[in-house]
């Protein structure tokens, strides 16, 4: 079991120093998206909740 958690660490790790960070027009681009997309949910949700309302009552 520990050899399990100690494996994990190490694949965390490594995927750590691997991993570079984004520049600033990358993580602006990311933002906008993931903004778009959690917007875009959360209309979709509305509308669903709306027509509910109007024909369950």
């Amino acid at each position: 079991m520990i050899s399990w958690f100690q494996h994990r660490k190490e694949d965390w790790n490594r995927i750590i120093t691997v991993a570079k960070k984004p520049d600033k027009e990358t993580y602006k681009f990311n933002l906008r998206i993931t903004g778009l997309i959690i917007l875009v949910v959360g209309v979709l949700a509305f509308a669903i909740q709306a027509i509910m309302a109007f024909v369950v009552g």
